[in-house]
């Protein structure tokens, strides 16, 4: 009798777990979607744009998302849309048998900002624009003067600095004159570093970084108002401003 009883046992438990597997799979499939929430993972470093404003766009374009039944999301459709954004870099959709997507968002990063004569904008390290926010307002890199039409070379001379942890802290501006010729303005020390063309960059600043380690003491760097680079592996130091660029 004992053994009757455990084969029915056995028996009904494992006609019990195919339906409830059943059942679940079934219940996640019609789950309706009841809330979306949203994740930007940088919102610590930048903050171009909020998750409450990426809900709100994402719900004014599609009115009748909530309700909508999950399995019939096309999710894809959404991350692009969302990708539409100027300010966001990355877009992941998520769904839950809970009736929620959410919404994970990396914004892009700006390395400068650049101000030309008629507008103003950010690049971040791949050359692309960011529009500049009302909302929000990055510490990186300016640059400002003659903004060429073409920023290819421009853009060089920031990644040039920007990959460089040092440069990238020391510089803060770029002016850029009439000539095309290069001038940046360290934060550290009370002087100008004439860099002239953007040729060698890489080169002018590795001997300049030289001069500052192992020539300069931090007191000296006060004592030059100028730093020219523009000369072939040279670093001229001087003390009087009025020179011509």
């Amino acid at each position: 009798m004992k053994r009757v009883a455990e084969i029915l046992k056995w028996f009904f438990l494992l006609g019990y777990f195919p339906v409830m597997i059943s059942f679940v799979s079934v219940a996640e499939r019609s789950a309706i979607l009841s809330d979306v929430r949203v994740h930007v993972v940088d919102s610590m470093e930048v903050s171009f744009i909020k998750g409450e404003e990426i809900r709100a766009n994402l719900l004014d374009n599609y009115p009748s998302l909530l309700g909508y039944e999950i399995s019939n999301l096309n999710l894809y459709q959404l991350e692009q849309f969302v990708k539409e954004h100027s300010a966001i870099m990355e877009c992941n959709i998520y769904d839950s048998p809970e009736g929620i997507i959410n919404i994970i968002v990396e914004q892009h990063k700006p390395v400068v900002r650049i101000f030309d004569k008629n507008r103003s904008f950010y690049l971040n390290r791949s050359g692309e624009e960011i529009p500049v926010s009302d909302a929000f307002t990055a510490r990186v890199l300016v640059v400002n003067g003659a903004i060429p039409n073409d920023l290819d070379q421009l853009k060089r001379v920031v990644d040039i600095i920007a990959a460089d942890s040092f440069w990238y802290s020391q510089i803060e501006q770029i002016y850029i004159n009439d000539d095309n010729q290069y001038l940046l303005v360290p934060r550290v020390g009370d002087h100008h570093i004439l860099l002239g063309e953007a040729v060698d960059v890489d080169i002018k600043l590795r001997n300049l970084k030289a001069v500052y380690r192992e020539g300069l003491s931090p007191q000296e760097w006060n004592e030059f108002k100028v730093i020219d680079l523009r000369y072939r592996n040279q670093v001229l130091c001087s003390r009087d401003r009025d020179i011509n660029f």
